[in-house]
C-alpha cells in the first residue's frame, strides 16, 4: 500500500511541476482520508495505506481493500 500511495502522490508532484491543475484527494489530509476516518470512525496520524493495511481481513489484499472503498468513496462524493 505504501508503494500505491507513494505513486500516487508523485502522479500529482508531477502534475504540479508541469502546473497541470487537477483536484488531488489522497494527501494524508485529503478529502479521502477525511472520508476514510469517518467511514471507519476513527482517525489515524499514520495515513490512510497504513490503516487500509490493518483493515484488510483475511481473504482479501489492502489493493482489494483500497479499490473496494475508493469505490464507495466516489459513490458517496458524486453527488
Amino acid at each position: 500500500m505504501k508503494h500505491l500511495q507513494s505513486m500516487l502522490i508523485g502522479y500529482q508532484v508531477a502534475l504540479g511541476v508541469h502546473s497541470i491543475d487537477e483536484p488531488f484527494d489522497f494527501w494524508n489530509d485529503g478529502p479521502f482520508s477525511t472520508w476514510l476516518w469517518q467511514h471507519i470512525g476513527e482517525s489515524s496520524s499514520l495515513g490512510w495505506a497504513t490503516e487500509i493495511e490493518r483493515l484488510t481481513a483475511d481473504g482479501s489484499t489492502p489493493i482489494e481493500e483500497f479499490f473496494r472503498l475508493l469505490d464507495a468513496y466516489l459513490h458517496e462524493t458524486a453527488a
